[in-house]
């Protein structure tokens, strides 16, 4: 086997509008719009855009694809980590004061959990690194968490 392997360069999520998705996580949640990584066909229609956690480095491509976004609706193809559950309820609060739909801070296996809507219906996880004794009846949700 090949010894360079890096690990994710970046990911991809799928889009009905790009513009309406990259402002969703831009002016939510901590990332920053890459508008020199703008992809266009040849016919210069922009197709997919990119943005980044920039003390991760991590990037995320935001790209034109309608029927694989309806597909994921309902989804969580990404689960994003805070510190705390304190952080959470933080989490929480900021995503009402913005008027984005979420849920409670739900008690997972062995830790907490908060998601919230995308404009495409993905849900977008956040869990926290804080553990409390692992259980075998964690909370029920079939919206947020899809049990």
């Amino acid at each position: 086997m090949p010894s360079s392997f890096l690990g994710i360069n970046h990911l991809k999520l799928p889009a009905h509008d790009i513009i309406v998705t990259r402002d969703y996580y831009v002016s939510n949640f901590p990332f920053t719009y890459l508008p020199q990584y703008d992809h266009f066909t040849p016919e210069r229609k922009l197709f997919a855009v990119m943005i980044m956690h920039e003390p991760t480095q991590l990037i995320v491509e935001i790209r034109h694809r309608p029927a694989e976004a309806e597909a994921q609706r309902g989804w969580d193809p990404v689960t994003w980590g805070v510190e705390t559950r304190s952080d959470l309820e933080e989490w929480g609060k900021w995503l009402e004061m913005r008027n984005v739909k979420h849920s409670k801070v739900f008690t997972g296996i062995k830790g907490w959990v908060l998601g919230a809507e995308d404009p495409d219906g993905k849900i977008v996880r956040l869990y926290c690194n804080e553990e409390h004794e692992w259980t075998d009846s964690p909370d029920r949700d079939a919206y947020w968490l899809g049990n």
